[in-house]
């Protein structure tokens, strides 16, 4: 070879390397664009579930406040009630009286009184409660539903573009 044949090589080959070199810098500058939007985008994600999860858990809590309060309320009404119905045993003569307790209540029903109405069966609050509580887990198995399904889909999507591109996780 002559040596302005080896100079053209040579000064082909620079150009072939000048160019791989640019090509390379504007992948790497296009790849590290790529994994900051990723980065973002994943942060952005992770603040989204996780101000859904604070959503989800602060109206658990508030639905826990209201079984506890619910709860206080209506031993604080029977506690009253039990005072009210051993008041009105004692008045009536209480076990050593005349009548029966059984009767003594059924007596204190005749009458329109006061006492009469803590006779009745008090009306349990926490229907409602249940209900709402049924509904908080309905949705919440929504919920955890869809999520699963992104999981699986979120791997099955990566799975396959590891497999396309014939990259392994060890990368």
């Amino acid at each position: 070879m002559s040596q302005e044949r080896l100079a053209c090589l040579i000064k082909e080959r620079e150009e072939i390397k000048a160019d791989e070199e640019m090509q390379s810098e504007k992948l790497l500058k296009q790849m590290e664009a790529e994994k900051q939007r990723i980065l973002c985008e994943w942060k952005d994600l992770r603040g989204f579930l996780e101000k859904q999860e604070q959503l989800l858990l602060s109206q658990l809590e508030k639905l826990d406040r209201a079984i506890v309060k619910r709860r206080d309320e209506s031993i604080s009404e029977l506690s009253q009630e039990i005072s009210l119905l051993s008041e009105l045993f004692n008045q009536r003569g209480g076990e050593n009286g005349q009548e029966p307790l059984s009767q003594s209540v059924q007596g204190v029903g005749s009458s329109e009184s006061r006492e009469d109405r803590t006779l009745q069966k008090p009306e349990s609050g926490f229907v409602e409660l249940e209900k709402k509580l049924e509904d908080f887990s309905q949705r919440s198995a929504i919920l955890l539903e869809l999520l699963q399904g992104f999981k699986e889909t979120m791997q099955l999507e990566l799975d396959s573009d590891i497999g396309m591109w014939g990259l392994t996780s060890e990368i």
